[in-house]
């Protein structure tokens, strides 16, 4: 007997995959025709570089959030020697308020990567690919959703859920190191104000 609940999710997963590889061949081809900032200002070759080591990154601190916030519970000498870089990661992370200073280093992160993927795939004001008609150009590129359903399906979501059920995994390499050490210079730097010190407390009498 046909189950339709089996039928509706693989026809929801299907229209997703179809979704995400039209908007990264809608991004790709306008970055080849020069018609985003960092292709046009730069070289189309640059731009398609870029937009994926942010987009991968992207997924290394998404993925990496998710890993370093589930862990805590987890006793570190459980995996000090199947994984020992996650046991580094979490060593440093997890001790005194390091994983706070690193929650709030990391969302300055993720603005950061997000712009430098708009300058790379985002399209040019009139800018047209692929012949494709008027009300898919406005769905699509004047919207900005091929970029939002791109970014948000591999380098936010996917990563996200594969990182809850594999944390160890996840971030036992030098990348998510060294994206840990970025967070907290990020925070340590200044750049962006811990809420819980920029509150002022007033004093009574």
């Amino acid at each position: 007997m046909v189950n339709m609940s089996d039928i509706f999710t693989a026809v929801k997963s299907v229209c997703s995959v179809c979704l995400l590889l039209f908007s990264v061949v809608v991004v790709m081809a306008l970055i080849y025709a020069g018609d985003t900032k960092l292709s046009r200002d730069g070289h189309p070759v640059v731009a398609f570089v870029v937009i994926w080591v942010a987009t991968v990154w992207l997924a290394v601190v998404e993925g990496g959030q998710a890993s370093l916030v589930g862990l805590p519970p987890i006793q570190p000498n459980l995996y000090k020697d199947s994984h020992p870089i996650t046991h580094r990661i979490t060593a440093l992370a997890h001790r005194g308020d390091n994983l706070n200073r690193y929650l709030i280093g990391r969302q300055f992160l993720v603005v950061l990567i997000v712009f430098v993927t708009n300058m790379s795939g985002a399209p040019l004001r009139d800018a047209t690919v692929l012949g494709l008609p008027d009300v898919l150009q406005d769905v699509f590129l004047s919207s900005g959703l091929a970029m939002i359903l791109m970014l948000a399906m591999i380098g936010q979501l996917s990563a996200q859920v594969n990182a809850s059920h594999c944390m160890l995994d996840f971030i036992n390499s030098y990348v998510a190191l060294a994206t840990l050490y970025v967070a907290l210079a990020i925070e340590f730097s200044g750049t962006v104000a811990d809420p819980a010190f920029s509150i002022p407390h007033s004093v009574d009498g």
